[in-house]
């Protein structure tokens, strides 16, 4: 099967699965996952929990879009339509457009100073980078919970706004027409601290850091940092990290986000092959969301958005896609999960796709609880620190959703029920899971957690139990 067949109709959205019963406990479960989307609604924008993250991020809002639809199609639709709020005079939506709150945020409106560059379209605060570009994905996933009037509303108000986004993407961040986008953030791939960013990041960090690493470890750095009252600092990124990325962006507010600017500076550029993958997809469903709504696609951006599909090949080498340096375009070879996103793009030819999946299956990734975000035997890995192990909900649904376009239905589904295992194992709606014991990490009652549970039950996956569950084969037997 090509995964690209049917993208004229928005990339072959497989309809919602016929209605099943939910027994006592997961119905139990399903409700403790509306409970904290009720919890963490705001309005007219949902925050991914309710201390470490008291603001509205921008694919944070997409996947949260996605579960609220079958709660609420309309209240859906207005998590997406309020990212256009943040919206840049360029073009860009910023991956946090920071809500009217006196609750503390460690990169909070202070550190960006936005507010010297530009003034956003809702007059709001916002951040100076942006995020994975999941708008057109959540948006056709709630206009099919929608009546088709509704939905052809929906879009209108929409799509000028995300058109603009794309043309964006396209003209600042891929000045050299490669089809790829870069990126000028750890914080805008939404994965801060893998090998890849680490490794691209590490070399900046700021002398006085460096210094302070060499004589005390990060004990005297941890004394300086205040995320992490919620959250141990062992299930975050070190401190000598963060103060990293914090230079990075006083470096950003210095070029005054231009990207022209930025290319000439020590801000490490990467084109992530994650981002990279959403946008490819994002791209199809834009086409769709834009016929409907009656809004053309200015020529020059459909041809970028077409070279996007090919160029996510050239981050290939032997059967395994990794992100790029854009300065001297070497990859970034790092195993990561970011490399199995491809799939969702649809891009891997039909020949390496039964390689990948088994990789994906293999106890590398799929110790206990899949999928780890690095693998199990890389030095870098820790089961419970952030990007550098963890099972991430997110992930899991984007390669589900893509294994399901390419066919490979029994991998998807497996996917799904150990998704479903871990969240309802662990009783709580956590950020991130140890791969190996399936407990939860990071903050709590996460709000892209529990949309998207609610998706994947409302949409006919089940847990099972570790003694029944099988990883399945892929290959056709001989």
């Amino acid at each position: 099967m090509d995964a690209r067949a049917g993208a004229a109709s928005g990339g072959a959205i497989s309809p919602p699965a016929a209605e099943i019963p939910l027994s006592a406990d997961i119905a139990a479960v399903r409700e403790t996952a509306v409970a904290v989307l009720r919890a963490n609604d705001l309005g007219d924008i949902t925050r991914p929990s309710p201390t470490l993250y008291p603001h509205q991020w921008l694919w944070d809002s997409c996947f949260i879009a996605i579960g609220l639809r079958h709660l609420d199609p309309a209240r859906a639709a207005t998590e997406l339509l309020s990212l256009l709020r943040g919206q840049w005079p360029g073009g860009m939506i910023p991956h946090v457009i920071f809500a009217e709150t006196t609750d503390y945020y460690h990169a909070g409106p202070q550190r960006w100073r936005c507010d010297r560059v530009c003034t956003t379209a809702g007059g709001v605060q916002s951040t100076g980078v942006t995020q994975p570009p999941m708008i057109a994905e959540a948006a056709v996933r709630v206009g099919q919970a929608m009546s088709r009037e509704d939905r052809a509303d929906f879009y209108r108000r929409l799509a000028p706004g995300l058109v603009r986004f794309h043309e964006w993407l396209y003209r600042e961040r891929d000045p050299d027409d490669t089809g790829l986008v870069t990126l000028v953030h750890s914080w805008e791939s939404g994965m801060d601290n893998t090998p890849t960013w680490m490794e691209m990041t590490k070399p900046v960090a700021p002398r006085a850091v460096r210094a302070l690493r060499r004589i005390n470890g990060d004990d005297a750095l941890d004394a300086l940092r205040r995320d992490s009252k919620e959250v141990p600092p062992d299930e975050r990124l070190t401190s000598a990290d963060l103060f990293t990325l914090y230079r990075i962006v006083r470096e950003l507010r210095r070029s005054r986000y231009d990207f022209r600017t930025i290319r000439s500076t020590f801000v490490p550029l990467v084109q992530d092959v994650a981002f990279n993958a959403i946008l490819g997809r994002a791209n199809e469903h834009l086409e769709t969301i834009a016929a409907e709504a009656g809004v053309r696609i200015p020529r020059w951006l459909s041809r970028s958005m077409r070279r996007t599909r090919a160029a996510l090949n050239e981050l290939c080498s032997d059967g395994v896609y990794y992100s790029r340096n854009f300065r001297t375009g070497e990859l970034l070879r790092h195993h990561t999960i970011a490399g199995f996103l491809p799939l969702y793009a649809g891009v891997v030819p039909e020949s390496q796709v039964d390689d990948m999946v088994d990789t994906l299956m293999s106890p590398r990734y799929w110790a206990q609880y899949g999928i780890a975000s690095v693998p199990t035997d890389d030095p870098a890995f820790l089961p419970r620190c952030y990007w550098q192990g963890p099972v991430w909900v997110n992930m899991n649904w984007l390669i589900a959703d893509g294994l399901d376009r390419y066919g490979r239905t029994e991998a998807a589904a497996a996917i799904r029920r150990n998704t479903l295992d871990v969240i309802v194992s662990s009783g709580s709606m956590y950020e991130y899971y140890s791969p190996l014991d399936g407990s939860g990490a990071g903050s709590n009652r996460f709000s892209w957690t529990a949309a998207l549970l609610v998706d994947m039950l409302d949409n006919g996956a089940r847990p099972t139990s570790r003694a029944q569950a099988a990883i399945p084969t892929t290959r056709t037997p001989a």
